[in-house]
């Protein structure tokens, strides 16, 4: 595969930072390259998908941190099954048509019915 064979792309993004100190928000530009081996594609859907990953991530991020408290969790053993405990029951929760996990997490510790209810349908 030769260099013709790839594309190079340069993403220049805006980024913001919470200072947990403070909880000031400071803004800083950052310039990072990709580089694929899919060639020909526009820069446009370059954008496109690359904002469709990070959308994907961030959501995905967020929820579990704030919802399971990931970032806090004190397993320093093998943690990660116990993250992938967490992503599979976050899968559940969404594809039972869970808008607000947190709730749907509480939910389904409560109630029994409602738990077995997702489970039964995969």
């Amino acid at each position: 595969m030769g260099a013709a064979d790839q594309d190079v792309l340069r993403l220049t993004r805006i980024v913001h930072r919470r200072d947990a100190a403070t909880g000031l928000w400071t803004t800083s530009r950052e310039t990072v390259f990709w580089v694929s081996s899919a060639a020909g594609f526009s820069a446009k859907l370059w954008n496109a998908w690359i904002r469709e990953h990070w959308r994907i991530e961030n959501g995905s991020h967020h929820v579990r941190d704030t919802t399971f408290a990931e970032d806090a969790s004190r397993i320093r053993k093998n943690p990660d099954i116990a993250a992938r405990l967490r992503s599979f029951a976050y899968n559940l929760l969404r594809a039972h048509g869970s808008e607000n996990i947190k709730n749907a997490r509480w939910r389904a510790a409560l109630d029994l019915d409602f738990l077995l209810d997702i489970i039964a349908k995969y």
